[in-house]
């Protein structure tokens, strides 16, 4: 960047909303298109005082320099927190540290590898039902894949309850979340109308789903009972600097964060390599030579997962042209000082990955997919905020080492097995961004049943 001090731009709008109605209208657009006016852009959401910030150099300011200086948004706070409760997503201070601190260790990258197996032995039990030339929506195929997986290796219960109970209850809470964060005046939560009563009642559904998990898993602990899974050590941990344990409450909300946070994200992006796959013939040709000289139809394992570098490549460029996670909140809990510009305490910083993984200036042919981008790990080269589809600084997505190890897996075991094809060969896609930012009705695709080398080198059914 240069060391010019950046022009503050301002984006006009409705002299009372601001640029709310642009904001809703066309969430991407008005991203990508604010984004293009400049590396701070000025703007109202109705009340709110908002920017934008889209520089490489400002962004990495935000989420690692200016860290302490910022904090949760209230708004954001007040919407989650119904669902939530103080979890990692919700809390700050020295509360979210502790809890993160907690739960780290959970999630380091050497315990997530020992879940490699299961994640392995769920695409293989979801591919047995498929049928050759069935009509399915993919997206919905691989969060019933997803979430299984995080439901048994996080929790090691039994994820066919639990997972049916969260996927009834999850997306009907995102929802009424979003609409609620579209809104430019709040509705007062002790009102009673339908979408209060409504996410009370999914709310509750939840809570007596992990609650019950809880007690249950403190009772196996004080048998003697242990286990590797998250939800036993959250019940048995003891903070290192504080002696503190947590209580069943706040466990609760890490639990539902985890569920939260821990199984959508990674069946976007799967189902964003699989569409890409369908479009691009030499991509998917290229990805199923890989799997066949490295796996030759045996089921992966962790340790093949540094052979496999095009299934990497692919699952990063998803990340990169279509970020589940397309803008992230900042609220300025104190005055700072920001490429030269005074941001006044109480304004709302948003980044957005979306806007800045297509950005020109920063990419070539920046709507384009193309995974060789990732060749020879060349993201290490890049200015590490120019592609931060998990955020960055100390409030780095605490799953960023979960999701990118179980893509991996989940592409190479599915990849062997099965090929998505478009129902149509224009088939659109129109992105919805809503809380994450999901394809608009769903992938509907094709399945296709693969052959596969055998031991003998001939070929056999998937």
């Amino acid at each position: 960047m240069d060391t010019a001090t950046p022009i503050l731009f301002e984006r006009k709008g409705h002299w009372l909303l601001g640029a709310l109605g642009a904001f809703r209208e066309d969430r991407l657009h008005f991203l990508t298109d604010t984004a293009q006016m400049g590396p701070i852009v000025r703007f109202r959401l109705g009340p709110r005082r908002c920017y934008l910030v889209s520089d490489p150099d400002l962004v990495r300011e935000v989420l690692v320099t200016r860290h302490p200086q910022m904090a949760r948004d209230p708004l954001v706070r007040r919407i989650l927190e119904k669902t939530l409760g103080g979890g990692l997503l919700t809390s700050d201070g020295a509360y979210w540290k502790r809890q993160r601190r907690m739960i780290a260790p959970a999630l380091h990258l050497q315990r997530v590898r020992g879940y490699a197996d299961l994640m392995v032995e769920h695409a293989l039990a979801a591919a047995e039902h498929w049928r050759d030339g069935e009509e399915t929506d993919v997206e919905q195929a691989m969060d019933r894949i997803t979430l299984s997986i995080v439901t048994a290796a996080l929790f090691r219960v039994d994820s066919r309850v639990h997972a049916a109970t969260v996927a009834e209850t999850l997306p009907g809470l995102q929802e009424i979340a979003r609409r609620q964060f579209d809104r430019p005046v709040q509705i007062p939560d002790w009102l009673p109308t339908p979408e209060h009563r409504r996410q009370r009642e999914l709310s509750a559904r939840l809570n007596r789903l992990v609650m019950e998990a809880i007690s249950a898993r403190r009772a196996r602990a004080g048998e003697g009972d242990g286990g590797d899974d998250l939800l036993t050590m959250m019940v048995q941990m003891t903070d290192a600097e504080t002696g503190e344990r947590m209580t069943d409450e706040e466990i609760r909300a890490e639990v539902i964060t985890l569920y939260l946070a821990g199984y959508e994200t990674t069946a976007l992006t799967l189902t964003y390599v699989w569409y890409e796959l369908a479009r691009q013939p030499a991509l998917a040709a290229h990805f199923h030579a890989e799997l066949e000289r490295v796996l030759g139809g045996r089921p992966p394992r962790i340790d093949d997962l540094d052979q496999l570098p095009y299934t990497r490549m692919l699952f990063k460029e998803a990340l990169r042209l279509y970020p589940p996670a397309y803008f992230m909140v900042r609220a300025v809990a104190e005055p700072i000082t920001l490429g030269g510009h005074a941001i006044p305490r109480g304004s709302v910083l948003l980044l957005s990955p979306f806007a800045m993984h297509r950005d020109p200036s920063l990419w070539d042919e920046p709507e384009r997919f193309d995974p060789t981008r990732f060749a020879d790990d060349a993201e290490r080269t890049w200015h590490k905020f120019k592609y931060f589809p998990f955020g960055g600084g100390p409030r780095i997505c605490i799953g960023n080492q979960f999701a990118l190890v179980e893509g991996q897996l989940l592409l190479s075991t599915l990849g062997q097995l099965v090929a998505f094809e478009l129902l149509q060969p224009d088939q659109p896609l129109t992105l919805e961004p809503q809380i994450t930012l999901g394809p608009k009705g769903g992938m509907p695709m094709r399945l296709r049943r693969r052959a596969r080398p055998t031991a003998a080198g001939a070929t056999a059914p998937a």
